[in-house]
């Protein structure tokens, strides 16, 4: 059986969650800069820059997780569903004033998080006809290539 945790234990939960989407939605922001970036690199085909870059961006994605997983964890102790859902639903139970200001952050947060991952699917498709166009390169090499009857 769970405790029912008190009003300040409760008070500092959701000032941690406030804190942690307000910290997502600059870590976000930081991640579509540097999802940019990323594609530059790959359209300049820096290799080497690349693989430094997506250590960094690959660090960030996995703090942004562990944020996100502190959240869930947040929520689950106030009762809440570990979800969307679970987010809008202790927003609309808090006081108008907050209710507000935590609702906009959250939709902020949201939309960061959806145009970061449109930007990711861009970079990832770019790669992919990257490669499709350095295999069928390759695949042009392997083949006997015929001049006028002669092969060369």
């Amino acid at each position: 059986m769970v405790e029912p945790i008190s009003k300040s234990t409760k008070r500092e939960t959701i000032q941690g969650i406030v804190r942690g989407i307000r910290q997502d939605i600059d870590g976000y922001k930081q991640l579509k800069s540097l999802l940019k970036r990323q594609r530059e690199l790959m359209q300049s085909r820096d290799n080497q820059g690349l693989h430094h870059h997506n250590e960094h961006q690959s660090r960030l994605c996995h703090n942004l997780m562990i944020k996100a997983g502190e959240r869930r964890r947040m929520l689950k102790s106030l009762g809440f569903e570990a979800t969307a859902g679970g987010m809008r639903s202790l927003i609309e139970r808090l006081p108008e004033p907050v209710s507000e200001q935590v609702s906009m952050l959250w939709d902020n947060l949201i939309s960061l998080v959806k145009e970061s991952k449109q930007m990711n699917e861009s970079n990832g498709k770019l790669l992919v006809g990257q490669q499709e166009v350095i295999n069928q390169l390759l695949q042009r090499d392997e083949q006997p290539s015929v001049d006028y009857g002669d092969k060369r």
